[in-house]
Parts: structure tokens; sequence; C-alpha cells
């Protein structure tokens, strides 16, 4: 296993794009390499795609109380990470989690 390897929430990814987003219009810069070009375009498409989520609704308190919540249930990382990307409002949606 990697060391730094970790799971991210919807949210944090879209915390960190948003935030990347901001910095770059920030600095101005306009000529840009066909790499940056690329990283650029998959930012946009995973923002527009995670825009779309429930995450957008989130903050960071918002994901402590569930994290607090979900802690007296025996459900693994990767369970909770689903849950919280995926905010299930039925029971239907819950067991497909």
């Amino acid at each position: 296993k990697d060391a730094n390897a970790a799971l991210l929430s919807n949210f944090e990814v879209y915390q960190l794009l948003t935030d990347l987003k901001q910095q770059r219009k920030e600095s101005g810069k306009t000529k840009q390499s066909s790499g940056q070009q690329n990283l650029n375009t998959i930012m946009y498409e995973t923002l527009k795609y995670i825009s779309k989520t429930p995450c957008r609704y989130q903050s960071p308190e918002t994901v402590r109380e569930f994290l607090v919540a979900m802690k007296d249930h025996k459900l693994t990382k990767a369970e909770k990470l689903q849950l919280l990307n995926h905010r299930p409002v039925t029971a239907v949606e819950i067991q497909l989690v």
C-alpha cells in the first residue's frame, strides 16, 4: 500500500478543484503547455460532473457531523464514503450502496 494514498470524498475533490480554479484565475497566466491544457480539461469535466452531485451543498461541518453520526454503525470507510457521496434519501437508494 502507498502511505500517501487516501480516499477523498466528492466534497473534498470539489473543494480542491474550485480552489485550484480560483488560484489559476488570480495568477492570470494565459500561455499554457499542452499538458496544462489537458489538466484544465480534466478539471473542467470533473467540476462539471461533480457540481451536479450532493457534495455541492456540503460543508466541512456537515461532513464532520455525518462521520460522527456514523461512528456507532459498523461500516467500512468505503461504505461511509459512498453514503457521504451519494446521500441516499430512500430505502431503495440505501440498499444500492
